[in-house]
């Protein structure tokens, strides 16, 4: 049950999937499998607190998830507006590749995914209505590991699937349209989560 949960959140697409995308056919595998590499690894940020308490954390400081979730939607609609507006290149095997700083892809997943308020929403809501917070250590970090893996596979596959040069050619062919509909679908993605917290905010 628990695994079957995770999978359906983890394929459900999202700012993760987006990211992965737009990295995978824009820059090429070397990017695409970065951002995957470091969104499984930005899990554990969320498992952390789900493992060791929210109650801790919002006692600690209090606006921290608030200011977790703002932070998120502005990084969401700044590469969603960076995306839109960057100019279109020739199609070339290594396009984007070797000017591209692995840094910078690495970057790219742990800030998505680290300020991911769907991830969020998620790992809070499979441990305190599946995992339980009453079992053992060792049995919530198994669960976080089986989450973190489960990201990387599923993204991996992705970034592998979207950096093959027959896939990488026709995309670059219409990178106008693509780089218009994935930085309108992570603006979207950001402007949602942002009306959310602030109807959250003067709701409470």
């Amino acid at each position: 049950m628990i695994a079957a949960v995770t999978w359906l959140a983890v394929l459900s697409p999202g700012a993760d999937f987006a990211v992965v995308s737009r990295n995978s056919c824009l820059y090429g595998r070397r990017a695409g499998l970065a951002s995957s590499v470091c969104i499984s690894i930005a899990c554990w940020f969320h498992v952390a607190y789900a493992v060791f308490g929210i109650a801790v954390l919002q006692r600690i400081a209090p606006d921290a998830l608030g200011m977790i979730r703002f932070a998120g939607a502005g990084y969401l609609a700044y590469v969603g507006v960076s995306t839109a507006l960057r100019p279109a290149q020739a199609f070339d095997a290594g396009s984007g590749v070797a000017s591209r700083s692995i840094g910078r892809d690495l970057a790219n997943g742990i800030l998505t995914n680290g300020l991911n308020p769907k991830t969020s929403i998620f790992v809070v809501s499979l441990y305190s209505q599946f995992i339980g917070r009453d079992s053992s250590l060792a049995y919530q970090l198994a669960w976080g590991l089986f989450i973190s893996l489960s990201h990387l596979g599923w993204f991996s596959v992705v970034a592998v699937f979207l950096s093959r040069p027959g896939v990488r050619r026709a995309v670059m062919r219409r990178q106008g349209l693509f780089n218009g509909i994935i930085g309108v679908i992570l603006v979207a993605l950001g402007l949602s989560l942002l009306v959310l917290d602030l109807g959250g905010r003067h709701g409470s």
